[in-house]
């Protein structure tokens, strides 16, 4: 009972959400642009219009449960038709990723426990620092050259080839597979010295066996409880690898859907694509509740009675 209270309390909290963010994206956000003078001065005027908000509020909601769409967008396809195409390619690197960051993180972390009792450790806790301390978007242009100059047969740009998903998972991956690695050897050595611990020792146990039958398990539930802000941390980092890679997903599209303008200049018209905002922007929440009632249902099997 504990557990579906919970879960209904997560969906409840991601409806309240997604109506907050689709009444946002519905605000008129269409400035007028005009020359003024002999100099042709550009000026920028914006004046918020309640009749102009209730028209996109009433305009989305009658397309929802009249005409069964989201909207259309600037190519004249359907928001749907746009967020299937585009939503699948990110949700293969989202899976991907997100399978990486968990194993190589749990085993990462792991190893950084074990990091202090070594003489030498290159790769150990030193090495995790570092990599959260690098701008993702430093390895991208690293990629880049490497590939371009060295591996040119090899086209790490784009969304033509099968392969092309996996350096972007690889990349989104990287920070989170750290967060999850510094989660899991600080779990470990919260255990390390309790009295369980010391009687398994005494019994004969080898370090192996302690770990995985006794302190891997009563790690678990401060592991999972951080799976939904793993999560979020890896969809953080999708804008900047899809933008700079090339590679036509979701959060590429998502940009350009805002129609962020370079310049200003008279008579400019701001093509309104709020449907297909809307359903990206719900679709990356689902993704994170999903992986909350994940961490819920994970955390009520393996936390100790």
């Amino acid at each position: 009972m504990k557990l579906v209270w919970s879960i209904g309390k997560s969906v409840l909290f991601f409806l309240v959400v997604a109506l907050l963010l689709t009444l946002a994206i519905l605000f008129p956000r269409s400035p007028e642009v005009t020359d003024v003078g002999r100099a042709m001065t550009v000026q920028y005027d914006y004046q918020f219009s309640w009749q102009a908000y209730q028209y996109n509020i009433k305009t989305f909601f009658t397309n929802l449960f009249e005409h069964k769409t989201l909207g259309s967008t600037r190519y004249n396809t359907t928001a749907e038709e746009e967020l299937v195409s585009y939503f699948s390619r990110s949700l293969i690197v989202i899976v991907t990723g997100f399978i990486l960051t968990l194993l190589f993180g749990l085993l990462k972390g792991i190893y950084d426990y074990y990091d202090p009792k070594r003489k030498f450790s290159p790769f150990g806790r030193g090495f995790t620092w570092l990599i959260q301390s690098i701008p993702d978007f430093f390895f991208i242009l690293i990629l880049q050259y490497v590939f371009i100059f060295h591996i040119p047969l090899v086209r790490m740009l784009g969304t033509d080839n099968w392969y092309s998903f996996i350096l972007p998972a690889l990349l989104v991956s990287l920070y989170p597979m750290m967060y999850v690695a510094r989660i899991t050897s600080t779990a470990l050595a919260n255990e390390e010295g309790k009295a369980y611990i010391q009687v398994a020792r005494s019994k004969g146990l080898t370090e192996t066996q302690v770990l995985k039958n006794h302190m891997f398990r009563n790690s678990v539930v401060p592991i999972f409880t951080n799976l939904p802000s793993t999560m979020m941390y890896l969809l953080s980092n999708l804008l900047i690898v899809e933008f700079l890679l090339d590679y036509r997903g979701a959060a590429y599209r998502l940009f350009y859907a805002f129609d962020v303008k370079s310049s200003l200049r008279s008579g400019m018209v701001y093509i309104d694509e709020s449907g297909l905002i809307i359903g990206i922007g719900i679709c990356f929440m689902l993704i994170v509740l999903i992986a909350q009632i994940c961490s819920q249902i994970i955390i009520r099997i393996v936390e100790p009675k």
